[in-house]
């Protein structure tokens, strides 16, 4: 039938030369020359639309623009006749092809097909894609055609959408996949674009493009894997663990399940890090985290959630079997014997257990469980276990009553605690002249200073943190009111614990406070970090707008720790970003790191808000940073933390 169609519309195409012809050399009559011109150009508009043999309509467009012999001119008005079909059919091969040029200057591949799913046009980019001609393409099906590409998994039929959009039941116009294909034995992934045409109101067929996304694709997996997972051990990070916790609750809530929370606190690691060094201190950490892979189930869940700490999270299990696991745990760990530098170090851990069914009580409540079980396991010696049980006498005062509470009482009440500082070095001086620093908080314990890592675990733990942070905020206020010098050139950034952020009272004391100051209150700028909204971000948003109205300024710390980030900084008004210290620290060996450093301060200058980077260890890095526009450096490359009774500027 196509071939029948074809000798057709040749021999109309003959017609048409032999009319041309006769106008321009015969003696036809202006009648007779008027309906061959008029045949002409009916000819002529229908090989256009049909698109069929292109060459003959630029050969009778040039047949057109022929002057005839002096003896055989054409009169006036068959000139006026003519002149606007001329322009007309000039007019139409080069807006067809502009548009063909523009087609193939596309950089992804796309294929246009008809109502019935067969390939009517395709672009150059689509026959590099193919590796083939345009002719082994064209006027066959779709999915033919995509069975040239070896593709490695499963996706959308395109039939199935052809048929969708065909009877006109689905409300969206443009369907999206991703899938893969092996080309030349490297794996692509492509996205595929489907788009309906419509002609007059009906159904005429469909743009497919296809684009090459295995970059972006990789980028964003490294992203969300980073997200989720402990940059050393590559186990869940607190952050996924806790999401996964989470679930586990509710679903016991729910059906009549029965699961476990297993916390581990690694023995002697700190004597470890301190004599091995922290790059062997990694090395343990990965060790433990192939130990912990290995000896539970492949449907339980392990994370790393602090630097010596690590979580378990057993699925379906009685007590007996979580007995099992911890037994078995510690006897991993008694045969983990570390080598570092010529030094042979025994690894312990204590482990504390609580369960976790319909008769639990919060998450939150739920993860104390689990870690007086593990002081008790601490208290036991090294490598013990703990289950926790409600008829436990032992464990309940513990929980109730613990050492730690008694010892940060007393250092509230004896000012036992000490105030720190470390320098916040602005970059760029001229924008940034006042001189900024981070207050920081130590614990007196005889001759030494213990560090916050050592007791803020137990501070949060026992819900003592918003006395913490008012002791250290009356603290900072009555040393700063007593500094009038410092007023107008100085910022002092103070933290904000989670529990503070959403406690009404606290916020309305800390203001109470100022109101009996006399320095400036944009001097003041609180640190808030990605935890410390996460419980109730309404409540959060209310105080933070409290603070902000006082004049206070507000800076998100570890920002860039989750995916929650981007929530903080859409709900928290913030005047600063301190840019998390894990990205810093290795982005000048990390493309990824480097990556996410140069966007989150692109976005910063964006929102206009000032940028922090954390953990700025050497200059080099100082360098970078300065390149990529960020405002302030903090670290020990800057300055190590000193006492603030010895703050001179």
């Amino acid at each position: 039938m196509y071939i029948i169609q074809r000798k057709f519309y040749f021999l109309f195409s003959i017609l048409s030369l032999v009319a041309i012809s006769v106008l321009f050399y015969g003696n036809f009559s202006a009648a007779q020359a008027f309906v061959a011109y008029a045949l002409l150009g009916a000819v002529s508009l229908y090989l256009y639309r049909r698109q069929i043999s292109w060459q003959l309509g630029l050969w009778l467009t040039d047949m057109l623009s022929t002057q005839p012999s002096a003896g055989n001119r054409r009169s006036n008005w068959l000139q006026l006749l003519i002149e606007p079909l001329e322009q007309r059919l000039h007019h139409l091969v080069s807006e067809r092809n502009i548009a063909y040029a523009a087609f193939n200057a596309i950089s992804d591949a796309v294929i246009r097909t008809d109502a019935d799913g067969q390939v009517r046009a395709v672009n150059r980019a689509c026959l590099k894609l193919f590796n083939c001609d345009r002719h082994a393409l064209l006027h066959k099906s779709y999915n033919l055609c995509q069975r040239a590409l070896k593709v490695t998994d499963a996706h959308v039929d395109f039939n199935d959408i052809l048929a969708k959009l065909a009877r006109g039941d689905s409300q969206e116009r443009v369907f999206s996949s991703i899938f893969h294909v092996e080309i030349k034995g490297r794996v692509f992934a492509i996205e595929r674009q489907i788009s309906a045409i419509y002609q007059n109101g009906n159904f005429a067929g469909t743009v497919v493009m296809l684009r090459d996304v295995t970059k972006a694709e990789k980028l964003r997996k490294r992203l969300r894997f980073q997200a989720n997972h402990d940059n050393v051990t590559k186990l869940y990070n607190r952050y996924k663990f806790d999401q996964r916790l989470t679930d586990a609750w509710h679903d016991v809530k729910q059906d009549d399940r029965q699961h476990a929370l297993l916390l581990l606190d690694m023995d002697r690691f700190k004597l470890i890090n301190d004599n091995a060094g922290h790059a062997s201190g990694d090395q343990l950490l990965r060790n433990v985290a192939e130990l912990l892979r290995a000896n539970i189930r492949a449907t339980d869940v392990c994370a790393r959630i602090g630097g010596d700490e690590f979580s378990v999270l057993l699925y379906d299990v009685d007590t007996d079997v979580v007995e099992q696991i911890m037994t078995k745990l510690n006897l991993a760990f008694e045969n983990l014997q570390f080598a570092s530098a010529g030094q042979v170090f025994d690894v312990g851990a204590s482990i504390g257990a609580t369960l976790i069914n319909k008769n639990s009580p919060s998450i939150a409540d739920v993860k104390r469980q689990a870690d007086s079980a593990c002081f008790i396991a601490k208290n036991k010696g090294i490598n013990s276990h703990q289950l926790f049980s409600q008829q436990d006498e032992q464990l309940m005062n513990i929980q109730q009553e613990p050492r730690w509470a008694a010892r940060i009482h007393q250092a509230l009440e004896s000012d036992e605690f000490v105030l720190f500082y470390q320098t916040i070095q602005a970059l760029d001086t001229s924008s940034n002249s006042k001189q900024h620093i981070e207050i920081l908080l130590r614990l007196k314990s005889g001759d030494k200073m213990l560090s916050p890592s050592l007791f803020l675990p137990s501070v949060e733990r026992f819900r003592l943190t918003d006395k913490v942070d008012f002791w250290v905020i009356s603290k900072v206020f009555s040393w700063f009111e007593q500094k009038p010098t410092l007023w107008q050139k100085q910022v002092l950034a103070i933290n904000l614990s989670g529990e503070s952020l959403t406690n009404e009272e606290f916020i309305d004391n800390v203001i109470s406070l100022f109101s009996q100051c006399h320095f400036p209150a944009e001097a003041i700028c609180f640190e808030v970090t990605e935890t410390a909204a996460i419980g109730d971000m309404a409540i959060a948003r209310r105080l933070v707008d409290k603070l902000s109205a006082v004049g206070f300024n507000i800076a998100l710390d570890d920002f860039g720790k989750g995916f929650s980030t981007f929530n903080y900084l859409k709900n928290l008004p913030a005047q600063y970003i301190k840019i998390d210290g894990s990205y810093v620290e290795e982005m000048l060996i990390s493309e990824n790191d480097f990556s996410i450093v140069k966007a989150i301060a692109s976005m910063a200058k964006s929102m206009e808000m000032k940028t922090i980077a954390e953990f700025v260890q050497c200059d080099k890095t100082m360098e970078a940073l300065d390149e990529l526009g960020v405002d302030f450096v903090q670290g020990y490359g800057i300055e190590h933390p000193k006492p603030l009774a010895d703050y001179r500027h």
